[in-house]
C-alpha cells in the first residue's frame, strides 16, 4: 500500500498533538454524556452550558486556524482544563459553592493562562520577520504581566456588570 501525502502529513500532525487530542476528546465526550444527562433530567440551562462548553473547547483550534499560529501543546491542554473546570464541575456541579478555594483557583489559573497568552502575542510579534523589533525578555514579561491584569480587570467589570443588569450572581 503506497502511502498518501495526507495520509503521511495526517499521521505527523497526531503524533506532535497526541496528547491534546486526547485529553480533546475525553473532555469533549465528558460533556456529551453530562448533557444527555441533563436532557434526561430536563435541565436545559445546563445542556446549554453543555452546548457552550462544546464551542469553547473549539475555541483554541479556530483561533490556530484562523491566526496561522501554533498554541503550546501544554497551554492548549491547560485552556481545555480551564474550560471544563469553569463550566461543567464550577456551574453545573457547583465547586463554586462546595469548595470555597474554587473560584480563587480558577481565578489564579486564568491569571497565568492570561500571562502566557499575552506572552505569546508580543513573542510572535518579536519573532516576525516583518517587524524590526527586538525586545527584551524583561519588556516581554511586563507585556505579558499587564495585558494579564488588563484581561482581569475587564473580566470583572463583565461579572459587575451581569449581577447589576441581569441580577446575576458572577462576583
Amino acid at each position: 500500500v503506497m502511502d498518501h501525502p495526507k495520509l503521511e502529513e495526517w499521521k505527523t500532525v497526531w503524533r506532535e498533538r497526541r496528547s491534546v487530542t486526547m485529553v480533546y476528546i475525553l473532555l469533549r465526550i465528558s460533556v456529551v454524556l453530562v448533557m444527555l444527562a441533563q436532557i434526561f433530567n430536563g435541565n436545559f440551562e445546563n445542556v446549554f452550558l453543555c452546548v457552550l462548553t462544546l464551542i469553547l473547547f473549539m475555541m483554541p483550534s479556530v483561533l490556530e486556524k484562523k491566526l496561522d499560529i501554533t498554541l503550546p501543546n501544554t497551554l492548549e491542554i491547560i485552556i481545555l482544563l480551564f474550560i471544563f473546570a469553569a463550566e461543567i464541575l464550577g456551574e453545573m456541579s457547583s465547586f463554586y459553592v462546595k469548595y470555597a478555594f474554587w473560584d480563587t483557583m480558577l481565578h489564579t489559573t486564568s491569571g497565568f493562562l492570561c500571562a502566557a497568552i499575552g506572552f505569546s502575542l508580543v513573542n510572535l510579534l518579536n519573532k516576525d520577520n516583518r517587524i524590526s523589533l527586538s525586545l527584551s525578555p524583561l519588556y516581554m514579561a511586563i507585556a505579558a504581566f499587564c495585558f494579564s491584569m488588563t484581561i482581569g480587570v475587564l473580566w470583572e467589570f463583565i461579572e459587575f456588570s451581569a449581577d447589576r443588569l441581569f441580577l446575576l450572581d458572577m462576583q
